[in-house]
């Protein structure tokens, strides 16, 4: 029993830990402006055809899943953004990314 309780409570432990600590930002702020923030819609410039990244492969991004595609934000982020909601998903920071050459 007292094993059965260890494991329970180091799981527990684990688990607060695991969520307390996320890889992600929840929003992401300049000069004071909230931009955007997860679980919130994005701003309808951030989803314009030329923002929309096709080659999420070059930006070192996951797939999207069904729904969802990568759009850039301000500087380095980029946004995980629900194409009918506009909802963001997650927001992921990459550092030193050139841009996509045309025609790829």
């Amino acid at each position: 029993m007292r094993s059965y309780s260890k494991a329970l409570l180091s799981g527990l432990l684990f688990v607060s830990f695991g969520i307390a600590a996320s890889p992600f930002p929840e929003s992401a702020s300049r000069a004071g402006v909230q931009l955007y923030h997860t679980g919130r819609p994005v701003p309808e410039q951030y989803m314009a055809d030329g923002n929309v990244i096709q080659n999420y492969h070059h930006y070192h991004l996951d797939k999207p899943t069904d729904g969802y595609e990568w759009v850039h934000g301000t500087e380095n982020e980029y946004l995980l953004v629900s194409t009918k909601t506009r909802i963001l998903r997650r927001i992921d920071y990459r550092e030193n990314i050139p841009p996509e050459s045309p025609g790829k």
